[in-house]
C-alpha cells in the first residue's frame, strides 16, 4: 500500500519565500548527472529550462566518461569522479552549495555523491525517475547483442566483484530471489542503504542534512523495474509481484540512511508522472511535470532557508 505526505503546503511555502526573496536572489548552482546508456547532451533541454526560469543561475552538466563509459563501468568509479569533479569546480567551491538533480541511473550516482562526499554540501536532491530501490529486469529496449549479454551476466554472475566493478547497472540489482547475495556482495547498492552489519554514520549524517529529497517515478515506465523503484520500493524476497514499500523497510524503520528523519520533518517528497522513462525535454509531459514537482525547490534562493 502506498502511504506518502503531499507537497502542496510545502510547494506553496516555497512559492511565497521565492516571491519574497526574488528580488536580491542569487540561486544556488545546479549539478546535473545523467544516466544510463547516455551522456551530458541527454540532460540538455532541461538545462536550458533551468537557465530560462532562474536568470544567472549556473548549471553544471556532467558527462562522466560519455556513453559507452554510463554502461561499461562500475557504480563506485562513477561517485569517485562525480566528487571529483564537483569539489574541484571553483563555481561551486565559491556558492558553498549546491541543488542536485539525477536522471535515471544517475539519481544512483548523485545519491551516491551525497552520501560518500556531499562537497559542497547539497541543498535539494531530485531523483528523477531513478532505482533507488534496486532494479531487477534488464530493459527490453536494449539491442539484442547488448540485452542478451547484459542478461547473461544477471542470470550467472552479477554479484561477482568483476562484474560489480565492470558494469554499471550491477550495482544496483537486487534480486529478490537472492537476498543474502545482494547484502553481502553488492558493491553499491547495498553499502549506500547501509545493510551491512558497520553502520556508515555519515551517510544517515549527510542525507539527514538535505533541505529537501524530491523523488518521483513513472506510471508507464518500461525500463525501470518495479517502476515503483523510484520511490525506494523493491520486489519482495521471492517473487516479482508484491513490493516492499519504502516506509514497510528496515532500512526506513531504522533509519539507516535518514530517510525517516527526512519524511518525518516534512522534507521528503515524492511525485508521479506519465512520461516515457527517457522523456526529459517534451512540452506536454516533462515540461509540466519538471515545473511543477521540480522548479519550485530550485527556485529558493540562497538567502531564502525554510
Amino acid at each position: 500500500m502506498e502511504r506518502y505526505i503531499t507537497t502542496s503546503t510545502m510547494i506553496l511555502a516555497i512559492l511565497i519565500s521565492v516571491a519574497v526573496g526574488a528580488a536580491s536572489a542569487t540561486f544556488p548552482p545546479v549539478v546535473l548527472m545523467h544516466g544510463f546508456q547516455a551522456d551530458s547532451s541527454e540532460l540538455d533541454f532541461m538545462a536550458s529550462l533551468i537557465q530560462k526560469n532562474l536568470p544567472g543561475v549556473y548549471v553544471k552538466n556532467l558527462n562522466l566518461g560519455g556513453y559507452d563509459a554510463s554502461i561499461w563501468r562500475g557504480m563506485n568509479d562513477m561517485v569517485v569522479e562525480m566528487c571529483k569533479e564537483v569539489a574541484n569546480d571553483p563555481v561551486l567551491r565559491a556558492a558553498g552549495a549546491i541543488n542536485l538533480i539525477g536522471t535515471s541511473q544517475g539519481g544512483m550516482v548523485a545519491r551516491g555523491f551525497v552520501e560518500r562526499c556531499n562537497d559542497p554540501p547539497v541543498l535539494n536532491f531530485v531523483s528523477w525517475v531513478s532505482p533507488q530501490g534496486g532494479q531487477y529486469g534488464v530493459p527490453g529496449y536494449l539491442n539484442t547483442t547488448l540485452g542478451d549479454l547484459l542478461d547473461k551476466i544477471a542470470g550467472c554472475c552479477i554479484y561477482d566483484t568483476f562484474w560489480q566493478d565492470a558494469v554499471s547497472f550491477a550495482g544496483y540489482w537486487r534480486d529478490p530471489y537472492q537476498h543474502e547475495l545482494f547484502v553481502n556482495k553488492s558493491l553499491f547498492l547495498a553499502d549506500i542503504d547501509n545493510l551491512g552489519p558497520n553502520k556508515n554514520s555519515l551517510y544517515k549524517q549527510r542525507i539527514s542534512s538535505l533541505k529537501n529529497l524530491i523523488m518521483g517515478y513513472s506510471e508507464v515506465d518500461d525500463t525501470l523495474r518495479p517502476m515503483e523503484n523510484g520511490w525506494f520500493a523493491h520486489f519482495k524476497e521471492g517473487g516479482e509481484v508484491a513490493l516492499t514499500w519504502l516506509e514497510d523497510s528496515l532500512m526506513y524503520k531504522e533509519d539507516w540512511i535518514g530517510l525517516r528523519t527526512l519524511n518525518e520533518s516534512g522534507r521528503l517528497h515524492r511525485f508521479k508522472t506519465r512520461c516515457a522513462h527517457d522523456d526529459y525535454q517534451s512540452e506536454n509531459c516533462f515540461v509540466p511535470a519538471f515545473m511543477t514537482n521540480v522548479m519550485p525547490f530550485l527556485s529558493l534562493p540562497l538567502n531564502v532557508t525554510l
